[in-house]
């Protein structure tokens, strides 16, 4: 399956790149992660667009494989989460789902398997305002 350009901040974009040089990623995914960032378009938070999935987005997304759907918001990472759908971006969720757009069908090795996401939707938190949430 051939995936999207990843489209990321340059801060995501050295977020990511750390996650390659960690240990802790699986050798596909460390593979993927590598031929992703390569090819990744790299802008300015300000020009990223409001369909793509950055650092303090909610997204809605769904899980392919197993029929299920659910909202996430990706923190960063030490930030404590005030709802039980806030991950960090150290999270193998939000690794693998920043800098695609809202429809993008996502392919990552989860910690039980290869798993199919499909972002539903995303939503721009505004980071002058980090502790407002919407209901």
């Amino acid at each position: 399956m051939k995936s999207q350009q990843r489209v990321l901040t340059k801060e995501d974009f050295a977020f990511l790149m750390e996650c390659y040089f960690s240990a802790y990623l699986s050798g596909a995914n460390k593979a993927k992660l590598s031929a992703e960032l390569h090819a990744a378009k790299i802008i300015e938070k300000e020009w990223l667009p409001t369909n793509v999935i950055c650092t303090n987005s909610k997204v809605l997304v769904s899980n392919i494989e197993k029929n299920q759907t659910f909202n996430i918001h990706i923190i960063y990472p030490g930030i404590q989460g005030v709802n039980n759908n806030d991950i960090p971006l150290t999270d193998p969720l939000a690794i693998a789902l920043l800098g695609y757009p809202g429809g993008a069908v996502v392919e990552w090795e989860m910690p039980d398997g290869v798993n199919k996401f499909q972002i539903i939707s995303v939503y721009q938190e505004d980071d002058a305002f980090p502790s407002l949430s919407i209901a």
